[in-house]
């Protein structure tokens, strides 16, 4: 075993504190960028709902559409709160955690995610299972917000002593890979360390329409 020197504990210690960082600025821009931005619209349809009090079809029509910005706001807050916290899998298949990730990430009327595993599924550690789901999770939330997609692609692909985990998006076109690709590489720092925890490598390259990350984990690292 390797023993760590003082400039890799520095270097470890660096890299910790630029990850937290890192998640500290991406909820805190998600709050501010979506939720409270919502809120703020929220509000003004109530000054607007007052201004209404005497127009029933007017108020009729703000109290329909108040009611939909509620439930937009209800699924914001839901979706933060999953990214806080912890995820419980005792007693499920690696398989079928993701595939409920998948489904609870869905926003109905809007981005489908479609989810694919082949191969046996192999034992994961506790570190490895959370790493990996991590991954895919913040993977499937850069796609929501940077490329525009209508479908994304999440495949498991066990084959022997490794995990090939893929997630692929049909929005943002050949013509802005090179843009995504800049956006992911200033986020890269939670994912790489991930992935460097994993002894695993991710990819990122073009996909039929869009942009597709790649995850190969070794299953006995």
């Amino acid at each position: 075993m390797r023993i760590l020197t003082k400039a890799d504990e520095a270097h470890l210690a660096k890299e910790t504190m630029e990850a937290c960082e890192h998640i500290i600025q991406e909820m805190g821009a998600e709050l501010h960028d979506d939720l409270i931005q919502k809120l703020t619209v929220y509000r003004l349809s109530l000054d607007r709902l007052e201004r209404t009090a005497n127009d029933p079809i007017g108020a009729s029509a703000l109290i329909t559409r108040m009611k939909s910005d509620f439930d937009d706001i209800t699924l914001s807050v839901r979706a933060i709160s999953r990214q806080l916290l912890p995820v419980n899998m005792e007693g499920h298949s690696f398989n079928n955690v993701i595939h409920v990730l998948c489904q609870n990430m869905e926003r109905p009327g809007g981005i489908h995610i479609h989810f694919q595993a082949d191969g046996t599924e192999q034992p994961l550690s506790p570190v490895a299972r959370s790493n990996v789901y991590r991954i895919i999770q913040e993977l499937v939330h850069n796609a929501f917000k940077h490329s525009s997609c209508w479908h994304i692609w999440v495949r498991l692909r066990w084959a022997g002593d490794t995990l090939v985990t893929e997630v692929e998006d049909d929005g943002t076109g050949f013509s802005h890979i090179s843009e995504n690709l800049s956006l992911l590489k200033k986020k890269y720092n939670t994912l790489a360390m991930r992935s460097r925890a994993l002894g695993a490598t991710m990819d990122f390259e073009k996909g039929e329409t869009g942009l597709l990350a790649r995850l190969t984990c070794p299953l006995h690292a």
